[in-house]
């Protein structure tokens, strides 16, 4: 898996969870009511949710309660293929609705049990009584979270407006509109102000920016929630969507999703190269047959999903795993997230994160080794631009013809453009990048004569 491979690097550190849980910064996995992670259609505005028999029920400012069939969305662990959708984990349709008048404030209170848990947005603080039942539990509760200590930058523990509240018996989930976040908790709280495990719509726990609101990593107002068991659902009403949060095995940042060029982070364009590093992403190490028909999706047990599609792979091995961005995918933000099948049998995921897509992310090819690297980089003094590489000892020359190798270029000219597929060798010829592309040598303008696709 050298420099010189075509597809892309996706960066991951992985340390192997003894159960999935939440992890901060972590994207949602699918969006309904939404075409995508990053659109805002007039749609679904939703006060209240609630899980039942496989089903969501939504009660929204329309007042009509819409019914969602959550056995027609991919689950986690489904092992899911390339798909032709942009993204097969958005939009979903009801199966059914109906009129209503449901009030708000109804997903303030949770039950599980004989446990109680209250969200009161006035004192900016939730109320949990662990044990209903018990002598004397009516006259205060056991546990209070973001009392006055409330601080307007924000911390781990802090309240601003936590207007929304779920438990599903394992987690405990607190949505907070006024620092645009939901905490999670692994269990009932047994203690003031314990701190959460994970917090969700913010890159870290002392954040509480909505500067990026079309983000798959992002929650505006989350007026309500719910939890199926394995999956929690945050109606955003600002964003006029239901994020669907899934926990992972592997814990996965937005900075380990590197462009395998520049390797760095995002943004990113259609069509690049991505990478993703690690440990123990895969059990073995194994390359594509043959790239003549196409790279496969799934390599050594392991799938990229993109929007829910597995991507085209180029290397998978238990320190690394490349694949190609589809072309298909829309600007704007996307979920991404790996899985992965053991040799003994058993699956494991990574948290999903959040995507930036752009236009054009144009990054240049490097060979090994220590910044600043030496660019794959041809220099000729013919027209065809094919010639030795340059070198220490062989530079390039003024006026001389310079091809270099890179990856975020985008999509190619309309005409060409319905014969893209990533990880398939295309089959025509002078295929121009749509987006016109300006270069500089040493901080001089260079012409550019040519931006073709390999």
């Amino acid at each position: 898996m050298g420099p010189t491979s075509k597809l892309a690097l996706l960066l991951l550190i992985a340390p192997l969870l003894r159960a999935a849980e939440f992890h901060t910064g972590q994207a949602a996995r699918a969006v309904i009511g939404q075409s995508t992670f990053s659109s805002h259609d007039p749609g679904i505005q939703a006060n209240a949710l609630s899980v039942a028999d496989g089903k969501l029920f939504v009660a929204d400012t329309s007042q009509q309660v819409l019914t969602f069939d959550l056995s027609k969305m991919p689950g986690p662990m489904d092992d899911l293929d390339a798909s032709q959708s942009a993204c097969s984990v958005c939009g979903f349709t009801p199966i059914a609705s109906a009129e209503q008048s449901v009030m708000p404030g109804i997903a303030a209170v949770a039950v599980w049990n004989k446990s109680l848990v209250v969200a009161d947005p006035v004192n900016r603080r939730v109320l949990i009584w662990r044990d209903t039942a018990k002598p004397g539990a009516e006259t205060s509760p056991d546990v209070t979270l973001g009392p006055a200590s409330f601080a307007s930058s924000g911390s781990g523990s802090s309240l601003a407006s936590p207007v929304s509240v779920a438990f599903d018996g394992r987690h405990l989930f607190v949505g907070d509109s006024g620092l645009h976040r939901v905490l999670v908790w692994n269990g009932l709280p047994s203690a003031d102000d314990a701190t959460p495990a994970a917090v969700l719509g913010q890159n870290n726990a002392t954040s509480a920016s909505d500067t990026d609101p079309s983000a798959a990593d992002s929650v505006g107002t989350p007026v309500a929630l719910a939890s199926d068991g394995t999956n929690l659902l945050v109606a955003d009403s600002s964003n006029r969507r239901i994020l669907v949060f899934s926990p992972g095995d592997i814990a996965l940042s937005t900075n380990q999703l590197i462009n395998s060029a520049t390797l760095q982070p995002g943004p990113f364009a259609a069509g690049t190269l991505v990478s993703l590093l690690g440990a123990s992403l895969t059990d073995e190490s194994a390359a594509p047959s043959s790239e003549d028909d196409g790279l496969p999706t799934k390599l050594a047990g392991v799938r990229v999903l993109v929007n829910g599609s597995a991507i085209p792979l180029s290397a998978a091995s238990p320190s690394e795993v490349r694949g190609q961005l589809p072309y298909s995918v829309s600007t704007g933000a996307a979920s991404v997230y790996l899985r992965v099948e053991r040799t003994d049998g058993t699956v494991a995921i990574t948290n999903p994160i959040s995507m930036r897509v752009v236009p054009a992310a144009p990054g240049l090819f490097a060979f090994a080794g220590g910044e600043p690297r030496s660019g794959m980089v041809l220099h000729s003094s013919g027209p065809d631009g094919k010639g030795p590489p340059v070198t220490e000892s062989d530079p390039a020359k003024p006026g001389e013809i310079v091809t270099v190798w890179a990856t975020g270029l985008g999509s190619i000219e309309n005409d060409l453009d319905s014969q893209l597929s990533a990880g398939t060798p295309f089959g025509g010829n002078q295929a121009a990048v749509a987006i016109p592309v300006s270069a500089s040598i040493d901080g001089r303008a260079a012409e550019v004569v040519s931006a073709l696709l390999p």
